[in-house]
């Protein structure tokens, strides 16, 4: 069944899982080059490549500062987001509306 699949998208990965992929799908040098070649940085992107028949191409996904805040599911981020509720004595979304205006500051595009 996976060696049927059209399109591969692929989000930034390591090595190992590029291995995996490569038992079922036939991987040029290239591509796997390509594929080692996606980023992430957390908070601002994560790359990807998309590989089909007539497309092999690197993508970056840069989702916007409060899509990112809403979803923090990592324990250090619901610590953080614990924290910052108890400080400023506020619900959990005006803390996310907090915390996406910490990453457009780091992003450099806040006010």
């Amino acid at each position: 069944m996976l060696n049927m699949i059209e399109w591969w998208v692929c989000l930034n990965m390591p090595l190992a899982e590029i291995e995996e992929i490569a038992r079922f799908k036939k991987l040029t040098p290239a591509q796997k080059a390509l594929l080692l070649s996606a980023s992430k940085e957390p908070g601002k992107y994560t790359e990807g490549v998309v590989l089909s028949k007539n497309i092999e191409t690197l993508f970056r996904i840069v989702p916007p500062s409060l899509y990112l805040a809403l979803a923090m599911t990592e324990p250090e981020e619901k610590a953080e987001r614990w924290r910052l509720m108890q400080a400023h004595h506020c619900s959990e979304l005006e803390t996310a509306f907090r915390m996406a205006e910490r990453i457009d500051e780091t992003r450099g595009i806040g006010p």
